[in-house]
């Protein structure tokens, strides 16, 4: 009884075709577990603030999403105290110059925020 038992196994293993269905179902298998997620576009907050603005006029914990009003400052500088800039560059033939001459010459805003050392890993925290 174990020696057909057997010969049953192996007439099985050696049935054409049947090595093909193996790598065909393995091979639809790793297909599927290799499919790319769905991007997912990430949420615009400031739309979602700005559609929901009366709901959030009357919620009490709206503090806690909103961002401050003084949160940060703005601050304008000339690069320079005198222009390093020669007399006529700015009317230069080449784009790059004429470019070059605008950046040198123009003012440089300066953003500071007020909660800048909250941020990050909070074991840096300041006490």
């Amino acid at each position: 009884m174990a020696a057909e038992s057997t010969r049953r196994f192996t007439k099985n293993l050696l049935k054409p075709g049947s090595a093909a269905e193996i790598r065909q179902t393995a091979c639809s298998a790793v297909r599927q577990s290799q499919e790319k997620p769905k991007v997912i576009d990430p949420l615009d907050y400031e739309a979602v603030i700005a559609e929901l603005g009366d709901e959030l006029k009357e919620d009490p914990v709206r503090d806690l999403y909103l961002f401050p009003d003084n949160d940060f400052s703005v601050s304008i500088f000339l690069r320079t105290l005198k222009s390093s800039v020669p007399e006529g560059a700015e009317q230069a033939e080449c784009l790059l110059v004429r470019q070059a001459c605008k950046y040198y010459n123009s003012e440089l805003n300066v953003v500071q925020f007020k909660y800048d050392d909250y941020a990050g890993d909070y074991r840096l925290l300041p006490r």
